[in-house]
């Protein structure tokens, strides 16, 4: 069996597992905030210090989201610096896969605050990737919950919904997202190995207009 580390830094409850072949999985865990650059590189260590003389890791998950993107940026910067030493692949994960809906392999869609007024839903089919998540308005994401009778879960502890719908509040673990990448098939494993990892952003930017006024607006300010 290979050695998998496993890294989770979407979401503030983060953590970080590895499972060397048949032992049992040596997890750490911590809560990240806005801090991952400082407190993600003591467990890492912990648990790099565990790996056997003459052996390396095979494989490195990562949770790409959607959550905090910093967070799951920091990890990937992290998870490739190990790559080059250990000569293996890092991959992006959703972090929807490392849950326990999930891994039990009900049809369920993931939800949550996609902020500046929209919300966004994420169809899973049994044990496949998740769909792109789709953003839309409040009123039609109330509508899309009301009618589906698949398991509705979020990562989001602040999501409320308006609805009786059951609303499942998950934790993504670096653990579940070993398991989930032991349960997926080999084709969705080679698509996971060939696309390059990143943060799940999304929309992008919000970019602040300048005033009525500004210099820049009035073509005052000479460009460099």
């Amino acid at each position: 069996m290979p050695n998998i580390l496993a890294i989770e830094t979407s979401y503030p409850a983060a953590s970080i597992s590895l499972k060397l072949g048949q032992q049992a999985t040596h997890s750490e865990y911590f809560e990240s905030h806005r801090q991952q650059n400082q407190l993600l590189f003591s467990p890492l260590k912990k648990l790099l210090e565990l790996i056997p003389e003459g052996e390396k890791i095979d494989l490195i998950l990562i949770g790409t989201g959607p959550g905090s993107y910093s967070g799951s940026r920091i990890s990937i910067a992290a998870a490739q610096g190990i790559a080059v030493a250990h000569d293996c692949p890092v991959v992006g994960q959703s972090s929807f896969l490392a849950t326990a809906t999930w891994l039990a392999g009900n049809p369920s869609i993931a939800v949550g605050d996609a902020r500046r007024g929209s919300y966004f839903i994420a169809e899973i089919t049994s044990y496949s990737l998740p769909k792109e998540p789709q953003l839309m308005e409040r009123d039609i994401f109330d509508q899309k919950i009301n009618h589906s009778s698949d398991v509705v879960f979020s990562l989001d502890p602040t999501l409320q919904l308006t609805s009786d719908q059951p609303l499942l509040q998950e934790l993504a673990t670096a653990e579940q997202h070993i398991e989930a990448w032991r349960t997926l098939s080999e084709e969705d494993q080679n698509t996971q190995l060939n696309t390059q990892p990143s943060p799940i952003y999304l929309r992008g930017p919000f970019i602040t207009k300048a005033k009525p006024g500004h210099p820049l607006l009035r073509g005052k300010v000479k460009q460099q």
